[in-house]
């Protein structure tokens, strides 16, 4: 199987358990995804299968959408419900514009320390497997992009309800730590449901409870090679250019006034053949994905083999 899947995570299982349910159910194929999500968390996941993973680069990765809750007047060691509390603040009463302000403070570019427990790497570690050895590392600060991030008080004052959209690399978590921070009483979230993630949405994901219990339903709901939304342009080439990008050969003036970049290659029926990068017209393959015809020397028999120029 070469494609993509959607995924609406449930609650509980790690996003690893359901890339291998998902790799069961598929076979032989390779999978991959395209960005995970905490156990506790819910909602979307980008899979991709066979060939496709070596897409993963190329496949819109922003913005990212979340809705969920979380908690003031408590700081934990994972910065949501799910670790050890650090430290609680009084139940003096939150103001409610006092709040928002807040958030609407972290609208916009900044940097961002990334949660201690986290799968970021410092030193070639992941900061959660060195937190499991009684480890703290502690990652630099990433730059994210804040677009959207509205909260609303509940009938309980210390839970708020939030939707976010972020970049790519952009913690949530971390988000409401430097929320509560900024507040002056801590915060920590309570629960998380990821629902878009550039052009892809959950409202089209299939269950991922359904891959235990029908395992045939992955196929079912592949979305092809030929179909996959790709971040930048596209080139289309003749039967001539488009043998030629199968053998990995650079091709002078097939990319047309298309812009400096890179770019999705197509056959004139639509065919993905792979990724390039265009350069004043001329394509330079990046990824070649298409199966081209090669001669087997010692039988003389016609065989199919993918190549690849990165």
């Amino acid at each position: 199987m070469d494609g993509l899947i959607l995924l609406d995570k449930p609650a509980g299982p790690t996003s690893h358990d359901v890339v291998a349910a998902v790799r069961r159910a598929a076979g032989p194929s390779r999978v991959g995804h395209t960005g995970t999500l905490d156990p506790f968390a819910t909602g979307l996941l980008v899979l991709l299968l066979g060939r496709a993973t070596r897409l993963a680069p190329y496949v819109p990765h922003a913005p990212k959408s979340y809705t969920g809750s979380l908690r003031l007047g408590l700081t934990t060691t994972t910065d949501d419900l799910t670790g050890e509390i650090l430290s609680r603040s009084g139940g003096w009463l939150r103001d409610p514009e006092r709040v928002r302000a807040a958030a609407s403070s972290l609208v916009g570019t900044s940097w961002q320390v990334p949660p201690a427990v986290s799968a970021k790497r410092v030193g070639g570690q992941r900061l959660y497997r060195a937190s499991r050895r009684g480890v703290t590392l502690v990652a630099p600060p990433a730059r994210i992009e804040v677009e959207r991030f509205e909260v609303e008080p509940t009938d309980d004052p210390d839970v708020w309800t939030f939707e976010a959209i972020v970049s790519s690399g952009t913690f949530v978590r971390g988000l409401v730590r430097d929320l509560g921070a900024s507040i002056g009483c801590g915060a920590a979230v309570a629960t998380l449901r990821r629902t878009r993630i550039g052009p892809f949405d959950v409202a089209a994901a299939l269950d991922g409870r359904l891959v235990h219990e029908s395992p045939g339903v992955v196929a079912s709901r592949l979305v092809p090679l030929d179909v996959l939304p790709l971040a930048g342009a596209s080139v289309t080439l003749d039967d001539e250019q488009a043998a030629a990008f199968r053998h990995g050969r650079t091709l002078a003036g097939a990319a047309g006034e298309t812009p400096d970049g890179i770019v999705a290659v197509r056959s004139r029926l639509g065919e993905l053949l792979g990724m390039a990068v265009a350069t004043s017209g001329t394509l330079t393959p990046r990824m070649v994905l298409a199966r081209a015809e090669t001669v087997d020397g010692r039988s003389g028999a016609v065989i199919s083999s993918a190549r690849s120029t990165s």
